[in-house]
């Protein structure tokens, strides 16, 4: 039999998909080459002496090393997706890959990688060139139980620091916690309860079952969308269209001004706020897939519809009522303000911090 077929010019690939190298050590990417990958290695270390990808980094520019010594024809480079990950991760990570291969034309890839996202990454690369070996680079540790510990300790610390985290880890509790307190304190301890429980489940079982991955993937989503929104909106009519009508038919031949007014909005606020909600959870929905920083907006209006509903049925009572104590509704206001500035506040710093991590700042 004759020798088996080598490809004669090997790429030696280091992939880093959230791209760690150019929001810590501010690398542009793609990088070929011995020195500029190892220049860069370094600048990823001192900017985080416990980033897993500068050990990759190094780990390709000595398995180069030894493939040269064996007078085989190859390169050394490293790509880069995105921090936002998913589809424009993958997007970002083939255009880098490309210019790649028109510096240096390799017939095979040797992927050098921690073994955490090689499944991903993968059928971009095979898309393209063959990938004929997979180095895995895993970094040792005492097996002491301080050691232990501290490297625990490190992922723990991800959880609360890192933003691509705590935004689970903390926001996601924040948000129930902080939902369970405010309905409490209007003595609707139950309807927190089944917020709290209808939102958890909606999580849990989005992330379950990876729904807004196999969303993201349809071809086509942009006319599935306006198919979505078309319903949304005909949902929203309908509903407040009804409310309209409930909200006259039993207000209508009220003696007074006031009292039509407040039995106006006692019999058509509850669904109106519902249509508003039909609309504004497309919203949601709809940037949440495309990761759009628009989600704000969607949020800091569904914060607004929330608290201003307590508000208006109270203001529908003081016009039956005018001798009623008013500081009810003023304190239900200036708490609904301050939730609004809060959401507000959390948002600008968010698309802030969003525009710098996208200009390289």
């Amino acid at each position: 039999m004759g020798a088996e077929h080598k490809p004669s010019r090997l790429l030696v690939l280091c992939v880093d998909r959230d791209d760690d190298i150019g929001v810590k050590a501010k690398v542009n990417t793609p990088i070929i080459g011995r020195d500029n990958c190892i220049e860069a290695a370094k600048k990823l270390a001192i900017a985080d002496p416990e980033e897993a990808d500068a050990n990759a980094i190094f780990a390709a520019a000595k398995l180069y090393d030894e493939l040269l010594s064996k007078k085989n024809e190859c390169e050394v480079a490293i790509i880069a997706g995105s921090y936002e990950g998913g589809v424009v991760a993958d997007q970002k990570l083939r255009t880098e890959l490309m210019k790649v291969m028109g510096e240096f034309n390799a017939n095979g890839v040797v992927l050098v990688s921690d073994g955490y996202e090689d499944r991903e990454v993968l059928p971009i690369l095979m898309n393209t060139v063959p990938v004929i070996s997979i180095r895995r680079v895993v970094i040792k540790h005492s097996e002491r139980v301080e050691e232990s510990y501290a490297v625990l300790g490190r992922y723990f610390r991800m959880l609360f620091t890192d933003p691509r985290y705590s935004k689970f880890s903390l926001g996601i509790p924040g948000l129930l916690f902080l939902a369970i307190g405010l309905l409490s304190i209007f003595n609707l301890i139950q309807l927190a309860i089944q917020v709290v429980s209808i939102v958890l489940g909606i999580v849990l079982i989005t992330w379950g079952f990876d729904l807004f991955k196999y969303i993201a993937s349809v071809r086509h989503m942009k006319k599935m969308s306006s198919y979505i929104r078309f319903f949304s909106v005909i949902a929203t009519l309908l509903v407040i269209s009804v409310a309209f009508y409930q909200g006259l038919h039993f207000s209508i031949g009220k003696e007074t001004i006031p009292l039509f007014l407040s039995s106006f909005i006692e019999r058509s606020l509850p669904l109106i706020w519902v249509g508003l909600s039909i609309y504004l959870g497309y919203s949601l929905i709809f940037h949440l897939i495309r990761k759009s920083i628009k989600i704000w907006r969607t949020i800091l209006a569904l914060v607004i519809l929330a608290f201003l509903y307590i508000p208006l049925l109270e203001f529908s009572q003081i016009l039956i009522n005018p001798g009623k104590n008013p500081l009810t509704l003023v304190s239900q206001l200036l708490l609904g303000l301050g939730a609004t500035s809060i959401v507000a506040i959390i948002a600008y710093r968010y698309i802030r911090s969003h525009k710098k991590v996208a200009e390289g700042v």
